[in-house]
Parts: C-alpha cells; structure tokens; sequence
C-alpha cells in the first residue's frame, strides 16, 4: 500500500493499512509529516501553531485508538479540557461567552425581524440547495442572510453566496446563532426543529463529554510526532522531500507509483489524501478545464506586553471591518501565569493591499478596538 502525504489524514491511513498490507510506504513532499499540524518557535522559544490547535476525540473507539493512542499514555504532556471556551464578535461588539454570532448584535428592528424569520423558516436540506444563499434563505431567512451570512462570506470568501457550496458555512461556524438571552436559548433549543440552528447563550450549557487537549509544551505538533511514532512502530517507511511524479494505471487500479527521485513502488492499493485532481493529472485522464480561484491567507504571530483581556482559548471575529478571522490565544490555553509570554496568533483570510507590518498595525489596532486586548498594550 502506498499511501500519498502525510499530514493527519495520511498518517492515519497509514497506520491503519499497516494493519492489512504486508508493506506500508507514505511518500511526503515536506521535510517533515503533519502538514498544517504543524509548530513554529521564535528565537525567544515561544511556541506558535500553524495549523488546528485543539484536538477533538471523534467518540469513535476504533479512530480514536490510533488518533490519542499516546496522548492518553502520555497524559502528564497533555492539557484536558471538559469545556471549548470560545468567543466572537460581530457588528463591532465582542460577545464573551460563545463562538456563535449573537442575533441581538443585529439593529434592535433586525434583530425581532431575525428570530421571527428563522423561527417560521420551512427548512432545506444541504443536497437540496443549489447554492448556500438559496440554503440560507429557506433554513434562515432574509434578514439573517442579508445581514449576516452575505457580508461575512464576502469577508471570509471574497464571493457571493449564489457562488458558494450550501455547506462552505459550515467551515466558519455559521451553522448556529445565539438568539439572545440564556432563558429564550434554552427555551427555544428544547425543539428540535430549532436545536441544531440555535446555539446556547454560553459554552458552559450543552457540553459535549467528548475529551479534548492541547500539549503543555511545545505546540500541537506533539501530536504528529506521537503519530509519526507510532506509525514507525507499525513498520510503516516514511519517505519525506519525496513527491509522485507518475502512476501506471492497469485493470482498472494503480500498480505502480513513480517518485520524484525515480523509485518504482508496486502497489495493490493507493490512499491519495491530497486533492485527486493530481492524480487524474498524472494519470491523463480527461478533466473539466475549471478554473480554480485560491483564497489567500496569512498567519500572523504576536507576543504582547501585556495580558489578554480575553481569557478564551479563541476567537471568531465575524466583525466585517476587521482584517482577523481567528485568534488564538495560546496562554489562555496552556493556563501560563500572566506574566509569562502574551503570545497569540491571528489568521487573516483574504488580500489586503498592504505592506506586512502596515496589515499587523492593522491588526493589532481592530484587536484593541473590540476589547481583546488593552489600548496600551
């Protein structure tokens, strides 16, 4: 088995075809396996993440063996968290206790027309809908869709919402809304007609019991080393600054796969884990002449003099002015004094014409402006 890349995706697959393949390859075109799991250090040996930084058990036993086989042995490396605390803001207010747009962050007149609109909403299933606007629309409503979902996927997407999957909100966390107070929250949640479009007015109600953790030190790329590891273990060959140049294609599967420093593997069975338009590419078979349009993105590390004045692991910023999407605040996760490092990192998504420290001004000046850090800081 020959298994292409190897971030989390391939790294699993490795793992697990080691189980039923005599011979195991994972050809990786980094230096190294993890892909967006990945850390950086600064020369001051602060920590910065590059990709996912809290991990989620999947409530699966047989995934979650493999994928937590070594956090749960080596538990004393690890943070565990019962509860995600996430904020966000919208609208120029930030809302401390949710990761979820607040409805009532709308102009009051919105707001009534909001609630009452997505609570007589007839409903459309995602392979139902052409495209997220006609989703949003009939799971919604108007005011919701125009006021909300439109201007922040234009933010997040640079597109319209005709022009988008029904599900691409899903990725950005615009699958639930807080509806106001804690009291109509719970209330309303208790349908389930509106349960799985309303969100709790606080990330204290409605915990998940699914464990989730982050490494006491060294940034979430202790995980891939544990699953490196552990796929050696297994007898899996990592083959790292290696990428496929070539694919023999014969009774209907892949035989042989060519590397880039001329190997020939022979293989009964392919995991491809990047996108297999590659594949077809090498394979010269037909394809549809699409053009792709990319969505730049940055990632932009601080360390601060001063203390968050938020005290969540992250954020969401769905403000529409605002540069930043996400933040993380990494001494809020690791439980460090406050005197220690104030380090976090901030993920931009879109181009902005400006120079890289004119965009971290930027930055740093909208992360005053709604309240996550100090004026002076």
């Amino acid at each position: 088995c020959v298994v292409v890349r190897g971030g989390i995706a391939g790294l699993f697959s490795a793992i697990l075809a080691s189980k039923y393949f005599d011979k195991v390859t994972l050809i990786e075109s980094a230096e190294k396996c993890g892909g967006l799991l990945c850390s950086w250090q600064d020369e001051d040996g602060n920590y910065f993440d590059l990709g996912t930084h809290i991990l989620s058990e999947t409530g699966d036993p047989n995934v979650d063996d493999i994928l937590f086989r070594d956090v749960h042995k080596n538990k004393q490396n690890w943070h565990h968290f019962e509860v995600m605390k996430v904020s966000s803001s919208f609208n120029g207010q930030h809302y401390n206790t949710g990761q979820f747009v607040p409805l009532n962050f709308l102009a009051e007149q919105d707001y009534e027309k909001a609630l009452v609109q997505l609570l007589s909403a007839k409903g459309l299933s995602i392979d139902e809908a052409d495209n997220l606007e006609e989703f949003a629309l009939n799971n919604y409503g108007e005011v919701i869709t125009d006021k909300i979902f439109r201007p922040i996927m234009h933010k997040l997407q640079s597109a319209e919402l005709k022009d988008l999957h029904p599900s691409v909100h899903y990725i950005f966390g615009l699958s639930r809304f807080i509806p106001g107070s804690a009291e109509l929250a719970r209330e309303l949640k208790q349908s389930p007609k509106y349960d799985k479009k309303l969100a709790f007015a606080s990330y204290y109600e409605g915990v998940s019991d699914i464990p989730k953790y982050y490494p006491k030190r060294g940034g979430v790329e202790l995980w891939v080393d544990y699953l490196v590891e552990q796929a050696i273990e297994l007898g899996v060959e990592i083959c790292t600054s290696e990428s496929v140049t070539g694919l023999r294609y014969e009774n209907n599967s892949i035989a042989e796969v060519t590397t880039q420093s001329g190997k020939k593997l022979q293989c009964d069975h392919v995991i491809w884990t990047i996108p297999p338009v590659f594949a077809l590419k090498l394979l010269d078979l037909p394809l549809a002449n699409v053009p792709v349009r990319f969505c730049p993105t940055s990632l932009h590390h601080f360390v601060l003099d001063r203390p968050f004045l938020d005290k969540n692991f992250y954020t969401n910023v769905y403000d529409t002015e605002s540069a930043a999407f996400r933040v993380t605040f990494y001494p809020n996760i690791n439980h460090e004094p406050t005197e220690g490092p104030n380090t976090c990192t901030v993920e931009v998504i879109g181009e902005f014409n400006l120079e890289e420290q004119a965009l971290n001004d930027r930055i740093i000046s909208e992360l005053k402006s709604l309240g996550y850090i100090e004026p002076l800081a």
